[in-house]
């Protein structure tokens, strides 16, 4: 706490940093490795941010103490001390070489440096890469700078840009005086770069760092690799500049190789657009969402996410993949749901069969999103149900009151069914029920009854009860027995109130009971037997996302 302290103060409020590192020091209470701690960590602090003379004062008040110094802190010191003597270039990097050569001068002592050069001494881009490439030498042949390393540089050379030294970092960033260094100071790889996307995708950053980016890696001819894609597609995700996040997609999915090919995060991210793409029109104008043109349709997705984890288990598919994972299948069905596409939702399920060893099987965070989807709709059509009956539309046009089974109630019951963890239970029931109907389901009341007064209660000859507890009235009225034999959970394991283990599995049957269901409340009522409807369009989502084998 004390040391993230003294780093935040030293850079907004110097005075303040070293009052507080003095008082440290002065009341005597840390031991000595912490104390040699503060004072390398303070000097090292005060020296990033250009402070020279409160780090002097520390580092004399450190060797008066009797400690002595770490290696890189001295060479930091040192050439702090020939900077403001101004002594020639070759003076410094002698002494730099002379620090490469000790044993202890490893690659964080190296960022140590370059901070201090870079944050400290604001000394320019191409003395700095030079100084990186002293300490490859010092290595000796074929050693490479590390990612950590690389991806400092990166940084650092990308905030010179964003304050105005773009031209001159085009030719002084990765470029050596010597080619053997052009290949051995930094790894010429796109993981900086990824990084460095990764970090602006979560501001607002200017177009030209975008482009600086991407003409960096072609200057230095660099082939972007997958986490690349990934963190280019998540930075124009939130840019809600969803037309080049499809082009993109499209680009991966029709030019994929055995090296760069999409990911189950590449998909989970279209999917998470696709959803948000699906919200109504209201919130799209309100948060001005446009839909591209080139959209993908969920189906060909889906087909695409298959085809790659085909591709990469063939020949056997039951294998864990990149290309698939229970998170990604997460995020496909909360998009067909969201909709209300039931057939290829039922699809998506489907796979907890046919690839367990990639996807697990389903949990009580898929029964939610099933369930919760179902139960979304039947909040938004329910309490306008009898509005639009009224308005001249019939019970078989409106997918709830088909869904509910609520034909097989008369009419004044109709309206009343209450929408609390009651609806919760009858939903539910649909899932226990291997039958293809539309049947009604009766539910126990949840609701608490209301007490009525008594004579006795009144004149205090019968002793009141104590109000028994919510959350043991509700589980009394749940009967688990109803859920637990077809592997599901119970109402208030679903809402949450009570608790469930993540990881606690669940059998798919259920979901899959339910999905067909809503298939059939969805179809057109000409007649046709429901479960003839239903494998009709289960079969037509299938021809659009499965590959043939």
């Amino acid at each position: 706490m004390l040391f993230h302290q003294t780093r935040k103060l030293a850079s907004a409020n110097p005075a303040a940093a070293i009052a507080v590192v003095h008082q440290a020091l002065d009341r005597s209470t840390l031991d000595n490795p912490s104390r040699f701690g503060l004072y390398e960590y303070a000097v090292a602090s005060f020296l990033r941010c250009g402070d020279v003379m409160k780090a002097a004062m520390l580092y004399s008040r450190m060797t008066r103490e009797g400690y002595i110094p770490s290696i890189p802190l001295r060479v930091q010191m040192h050439i702090v001390k020939l900077a403001e003597l101004s002594v020639p270039t070759h003076i410094l990097f002698h002494t730099i070489q002379e620090a490469f050569a000790q044993d202890v001068f490893d690659e964080v002592a190296l960022r140590d440096l370059l901070r201090m050069l870079v944050e400290g001494l604001q000394t320019p881009p191409e003395f700095v890469r030079q100084v990186a490439d002293k300490f490859v030498e010092s290595r000796g042949p074929g050693y490479t700078l590390s990612a950590d390393t690389t991806t400092y540089m990166v940084r650092a050379f990308e905030r010179r840009a964003q304050s105005g030294e773009s031209n001159r970092l085009s030719n002084d960033i990765f470029i050596s005086s010597s080619p053997s260094l052009r290949t051995a100071s930094v790894d010429l790889s796109s993981n900086p770069y990824t990084t460095l996307l990764r970090d602006i995708a979560t501001s607002k950053p200017s177009f030209e760092v975008y482009k600086w980016t991407l003409e960096r890696m072609r200057a230095d001819n660099i082939q972007p690799d997958l986490p690349f894609f990934n963190a280019l597609l998540a930075y124009d995700v939130g840019r809600r500049n969803y037309e080049v996040v499809f082009a993109i997609y499209k680009m991966l999915v029709e030019k994929r190789s055995e090296s760069v090919k999409p990911s189950a995060h590449t998909f989970s991210t279209i999917f998470r657009v696709l959803h948000r793409l699906a919200s109504s029109h209201r919130y799209r104008r309100t948060h001005k969402l446009r839909v591209p043109s080139n959209m993908p349709s969920l189906r060909s997705v889906y087909r695409d996410l298959l085809t790659c984890h085909l591709e990469y288990t063939h020949p056997k598919p039951n294998k864990p993949s990149p290309a698939l994972d229970s998170i990604a299948l997460h995020k496909a069905l909360r998009a067909f749901l969201s909709r209300q596409d039931y057939a290829g939702a039922y699809t998506v399920v489907r796979a907890f069969r046919l690839f367990p060893a990639a996807v697990g099987h389903p949990t009580i965070a898929t029964y939610r999103l099933v369930f919760g989807g179902i139960l979304g709709l039947i909040r938004a059509q329910y309490p306008v149900a009898a509005a639009r009956i009224a308005s001249g539309l019939t019970p078989d046009d409106i997918w709830t009151y088909r869904f509910l089974g609520l034909d097989a109630l008369p009419n004044h019951l109709r309206a009343i069914v209450p929408l609390d963890l009651s609806m919760v239970h009858r939903v539910l029931l649909v899932g226990a029920d291997p039958r293809l109907s539309f049947t009604f389901f009766s539910a126990p009341d949840y609701a608490k009854p209301i007490r009525t007064l008594g004579l006795g209660d009144i004149r205090g000859l019968v002793d009141e009860e104590e109000d028994e507890d919510e959350e043991q009235r509700v589980e009394r009225i749940c009967d688990p027995t109803e859920f637990y034999p077809h592997g599901m959970p119970t109402p208030i394991e679903l809402t949450a109130l009570k608790y469930v283990p993540a990881d606690r599995t669940y059998k798919v049957a259920p979901l899959e009971r339910v999905l067909r269901r809503a298939i059939a409340a969805s179809a057109p009522h000409d007649g046709e037997p429901h479960a003839k409807r239903v494998s009709d369009a289960i079969a037509q989502a299938k021809r659009e996302m499965v590959l043939r084998s």
